[in-house]
This record gives structure tokens, C-alpha cells and sequence, in this order.
């Protein structure tokens, strides 16, 4: 796809750009997150070079997150041209072309502050993100949307590996702190994430 002209820093150390893809008539969104004066692309579509230059002179690049296996997109191009690894969970083995430095297993730590947290039920190899910074920051895949006519909400079911399993799993994340939420399609809730997921899952 083409690069996006520019990024927009929705809270302090989170930065978001978003890009519209025709082969699957839906906007594509990306994020990178500061963490110890490091920076990790999560999800990433290509950002236009002053734009990227832009960006990583606010932290060190440091690795892509990818949380499907459906999420490959720009992350090979970062690898190559910032020399960071990849990570992404297992179970998206076989889905993705790139080489893979990192596969994880289970919740884990991938950075100081920075953990992933396995979804399944959505896509192969569904995770989230949870950063500790600030107000606390949650960064979706798909499991979870935030676009037209759908609003917020949960994947569709036709999308889904195991709907139900799907929508157990995201009762986890709960457990963490966060107001910030992004998302792989749509644009962030910037404010009351937590308190809106909650409400969300107890409407299902």
C-alpha cells in the first residue's frame, strides 16, 4: 500500500497513523509506543520518510509487534531498514511470510512496561498490547474494532476463528490498567477505554 504522509501523537509517547487499503476497502491503523526511550511499531503500514524520520527522533526504534498473523503489512521493510526484530505469538506461525525473531507463547514481558496478552478465538496469533505508561495503554488487533457501521465492538463472528472462545478471552483484559485504547482498524478511544470495554463485555 502507500505511505501515509503523516502521524498524529495521540498521548504522550503514543503515536498513530492510519492509511486506507482499496484490496480490502477498510483503513488499515498503526501505532508506535515509547518505552524507556525505546519505540516498537505495532502493526505498522509504511509512514512517509519525513514523517518516519520525524518519529524516530522521539525514541530509538526497537522492534515490531505484529498481533495477527494477518498483520504482516510494512513490518518487514522496519526490520530491514532499522535492523529490530519482529514479534509475534505462535499460533500465527505459517501465516506469515516474514522471518519472525521472537515467537511468543504465552502472556509475556516484551519490553520494560510493555506486555503482550493472547486472544484466542480471533485471528491466528491474536494479541493485545498492554503499556504501563501513564494512564496505562491498550493496543488492539482485530479482536476488537472501532470502525463504521460496527462502532465499538467486538469482531464479527463470520471473522472469527472461535467467537465465543474470542469473547471470553477479552474478559483478561480487565484485569490490566488502561484509559487509552488503539486499534488496528479504527481510530482511538483516547479516554475511558476501561470503563467502556467493560461496559461492552457486559452487554454480550
Amino acid at each position: 500500500m502507500r505511505s501515509v504522509d503523516d502521524f498524529q501523537e495521540v498521548s504522550k509517547g503514543l503515536y498513530f497513523w492510519q492509511g486506507y487499503e482499496p484490496s480490502v476497502k477498510i483503513d488499515l491503523c498503526s501505532c508506535a509506543v515509547e518505552s524507556e526511550g525505546q519505540l516498537y511499531f505495532i502493526d505498522p503500514i509504511p509512514l512517509a520518510k519525513d514523517s518516519l524520520v520525524e518519529l524516530i527522533s522521539a525514541a530509538t526504534p526497537a522492534g515490531v509487534i505484529l498481533t495477527n498473523g494477518n498483520h504482516e503489512r510494512a513490518a518487514a521493510v522496519y526490520q530491514k531498514q532499522f535492523k529490530i526484530p519482529v514479534f509475534a505469538h505462535v499460533d500465527g506461525r505459517g501465516e506469515l511470510d516474514l522471518q519472525v525473531d521472537h515467537w511468543i507463547e504465552a502472556d509475556t514481558l516484551i519490553a520494560p512496561g510493555l506486555s503482550s496478552i493472547h486472544l484466542p478465538g480471533a485471528a491466528k496469533g491474536e494479541i493485545a498490547i498492554h503499556s504501563e505508561r501513564g494512564r496505562g495503554k491498550l493496543f488492539m488487533g482485530d479482536a476488537l474494532i472501532h470502525v463504521e457501521p460496527y462502532g465499538f465492538n467486538v469482531l464479527p463472528d463470520k471473522y472469527c476463528l472461535d467467537s465465543k472462545r474470542m469473547k471470553g478471552s477479552l474478559r483478561k483484559l480487565l484485569q490490566f490498567s488502561f484509559e487509552v485504547m488503539t486499534f488496528a482498524h479504527g481510530l482511538p478511544i483516547v479516554s475511558g477505554a476501561h470503563q467502556r470495554l467493560e461496559q461492552l463485555l457486559e452487554s454480550l
